[in-house]
């Protein structure tokens, strides 16, 4: 029984992305109709449409990520200003966070941290976070995310203002709050063993909780080429990994055509 439960894994991933996609070639060929015949009074309905595939392709890719053999998670590593990537982050995360009603606030002790890594696969890791810490802070509340460096590794907290969770909280209870899976957090675990660094969850001293997340710094070589990692692109098929990973705390408005196309 426990086998089939296994093999049933990869199956069900395959037949929800061969779905996602016929749904998504669906809303693409929709959208521009809906918009030139029915006018603009439509487009929340299509905002919520949308929002809805978003959040499918983060739950499809959060599965299929899982469900990768550790030999097949390879990295696509390159030196990168690990101080660069969290500030370009930051700027696109606030505007959306905004829509919510949640202030989202970058800060950090140094203005460049080069290292190796995969910044798309960090980008998700942040965001896998970030997402969770809105989640807890809730309308009027604030969230962010901090960089800093201690020794030989960069030190990433992200924290919210929201209710904490109580002392000797099952790590099982906190990765699946109300509203959520705990995927994108076992997600994020999982990328940042794979750079050798960890994550530890703590009640802030004061209202709310955070994720701190520890890496180990690797320099780069001297003559070394930096890599900017590419931005706004999930392997899912083009779209923006920022709004995949924040699609289900977003309120339907971050997903209008306008902005999505």
């Amino acid at each position: 029984m426990d086998e089939k439960r296994e093999d049933l894994g990869p199956l069900l991933v395959e037949q929800f992305r061969q779905q996602m996609n016929n749904l998504s070639a669906a809303i693409q060929l929709l959208t521009p109709v809906v918009r030139e015949k029915a006018g603009p009074q439509y487009d929340p309905y299509l905002a919520i449409l949308h929002q809805s595939l978003y959040r499918l392709i983060r739950m499809v890719g959060n599965l299929e990520y899982l469900e990768l053999p550790e030999g097949e998670l390879a990295l696509r590593e390159g030196t990168l200003d690990l101080a660069g990537l969290c500030r370009e982050l930051g700027e696109q995360v606030s505007p959306l966070t905004a829509l919510a009603g949640i202030r989202f606030s970058y800060e950090e002790e140094i203005g460049s941290l080069l290292t190796h890594g995969d910044g798309a696969q960090l980008r998700r890791l942040l965001l896998n976070l970030i997402a969770n810490a809105v989640r807890a802070a809730g309308e009027g509340g604030e969230s962010g995310l901090r960089l800093a460096r201690r020794g030989g590794r960069a030190v990433l907290t992200v924290w919210d203002n929201g209710p904490g969770f109580l002392p000797g909280t099952d790590e099982r209870e906190l990765l699946q709050r109300p509203g959520s899976l705990g995927l994108g957090l076992k997600v994020a675990r999982r990328i940042a063993a794979l750079h050798g660094g960890s994550i530890v969850f703590e009640q802030r001293e004061e209202r709310g909780s955070r994720a701190i997340v520890s890496l180990p710094l690797r320099p780069p070589e001297p003559g070394e080429l930096l890599k900017t990692p590419r931005m706004g692109f999930d392997g899912s098929g083009g779209f923006s990994d920022t709004l995949i990973e924040l699609a289900g705390v977003l309120p339907y408005r971050a997903f209008f055509p306008e902005d999505v196309e």
